[in-house]
């Protein structure tokens, strides 16, 4: 293979587990203990799916404890070392822990990116056989203690599953979607970056997926767009509308700079399961599908949370604090913390300007998975607080334009800059559809959301320009004129910081 798609593939890897930590060696089991066993079972259509169980640290033969699936990123494969990783720390929690090589990775089966129908029913029959595992305890028959951990691909499964199958009782989201299409295709504009490296992943090492999202790749990387039945499959791959079923602890683990599965999508779940009144918890951290360019807070931040999260609602020991009910990290590696999102507002910065773009295929800026300044961009700095102060939530984008261009119908993106450092704010940048059709036209966008410190003399500007390299390369020739870009950055009252 050529050394640009083997780099390739490991970036994606490399960033697709970045969320999930890793903890030091453990001793082995006692000869008397329960020992780990990896079965094949029968899923709802005869596709065989390699299941792992360890029990959990010490414990005696014939006693049970509570259990967790844990679940693995695109296009991997199961932990299966009981001194590494997620696996090393649940199990040493006390935690029976079951993993899986999803259908495709390394089971039976290709796949299907998390669809209910499919992958979901593959977990529901690993719930069926956990359940008559000995070492695991039932809160009644056929019904285990059970709570779900994992990132990315295996962050996504949480949320089917827990929509589909009330014995689930408590879920750690860690990096996850609710949505294929709208993370890989808002607007119709194909997220060019993630979508080829996911793609990539998702053929290499014997990995097999589905007939669609093959077709997917092909047409997304061609031309960056997808047919209409594609469009359609992939709304229906991860939750989609089964989060309104969500109603037990979760605890949301978000990253700020993660360019696949931003910030905005954690919230279009954190929000429902929360207005149902369940127990829920989110955190704003620095990682994520991209690459963390500022201060990435405690290292072993996520690991308390979730134990924290865990030992409260899967152990149930009320005297467990599990802490704020929202927590964000700051370019300084600061987490502060609020009693839920949105924390309380501060006035928010407010920008406005005009200027003229020039469009063409050759301006890009960026990397795949990590957007930058752009050379040539439409700029307005945005005026510095009067006090400290944390921007902190969704900015929102109003834009005035006309223009006339070789294939009208196009988009340009949206960034926000700090100046002082040359860094995009979280790395993120918003598609924003525009027609250059001659006419006057009126558009307005929600931002990619921000966590960021600021003050007074702290230099941010809006850039608006034609292309970046975590989307599809601009199609259109032509210009545009924004007589007025305005930008609203919400703020909040700094809030006390985390004491993990």
């Amino acid at each position: 293979m050529p050394r640009g798609p083997r780099r390739a593939a490991a970036v994606a890897a490399t960033a697709l587990t970045a969320a999930l930590p890793l903890v030091t060696a453990v001793p082995a089991h006692a000869d008397d203990a329960p020992a780990p066993r990896t079965v094949k079972i029968a899923s709802f259509d005869g596709v065989r799916i390699t299941t792992n169980f360890f029990p959990a640290r010490g414990l005696a033969a014939g006693s049970k404890a509570p259990t967790v699936l844990l679940g693995h990123g695109w296009g991997g494969r199961a932990e299966t070392d009981p001194a590494k990783g997620q696996l090393a720390l649940l199990t040493g929690a006390g935690y029976n822990v079951v993993t899986w090589n999803a259908r495709g990775f390394g089971s039976d089966g290709a796949a299907n990116v998390d669809t209910p129908a499919v992958e979901g029913r593959d977990v529901m029959k690993i719930i069926d056989w956990t359940a008559a595992q000995p070492e695991v305890q039932l809160d009644r028959p056929g019904d285990p203690r059970l709570g779900m951990a994992g990132g990315s691909y295996g962050g996504g499964i949480q949320l089917v599953v827990a929509g589909m199958d009330r014995r689930v009782d408590v879920i750690t989201p860690t990096i996850a979607f609710q949505s294929v299409e709208r993370s890989l295709y808002r607007d119709e504009v194909y997220r060019a970056g993630w979508g080829s490296l996911l793609c990539l992943g998702g053929v290499m090492n014997g990995n097999r997926i589905a007939g669609k999202v093959l077709e997917g790749c092909a047409s997304g990387t061609l031309n960056g767009t997808l047919s209409p039945s594609v469009q359609k499959r992939f709304m229906q791959a991860g939750a989609g509308d089964l989060v309104d079923r969500v109603k037990i602890p979760t605890l949301v683990m978000q990253g700020t700079v993660d360019t696949l599965f931003t910030l905005r999508e954690g919230l279009s779940f954190y929000k429902p399961i929360k207005a149902h009144g369940a127990p829920v918890k989110m955190i704003w951290f620095c990682g994520g599908h991209g690459t963390c360019t500022t201060k990435p807070g405690s290292a072993d931040h996520l690991n308390q949370a979730t134990l924290a999260w865990f030992a409260r609602y899967l152990k149930k020991d009320a005297s467990v604090k599990t802490g704020a009910g929202f927590e964000y990290i700051d370019q300084d590696g600061v987490y502060r913390t609020a009693a839920s999102y949105p924390a309380p507002a501060e006035a928010p910065l407010r920008a406005s300007g005009k200027g003229h773009l020039n469009l063409s295929s050759l301006d890009t800026s960026g990397s795949q998975t990590v957007a930058q300044p752009a050379k040539n961009g439409l700029t307005v700095a945005i005026p510095s607080p009067k006090k400290d102060g944390q921007a902190v939530g969704v900015p929102h984008l109003k834009l005035t334009y006309q223009g006339r261009a070789l294939h009208p119908k196009t988009a340009v993106y949206a960034q926000i800059v700090d100046v002082d450092t040359g860094l995009v704010v979280g790395n993120q940048a918003t598609p924003v559809p525009i027609t250059l059709d001659g006419r006057r036209h009126t558009v307005d966008r929600d931002l990619e959301a921000v966590s960021w410190k600021v003050g007074p003399g702290h230099r941010l500007a809006l850039q608006i320009t034609p292309g970046t390299a975590l989307f599809t390369p601009q199609k259109a020739l032509g210009w545009l004129d924004a007589s007025n870009a305005s930008l609203t950055v919400p703020t909040v009252q700094p809030g006390p910081v985390a004491d993990y």
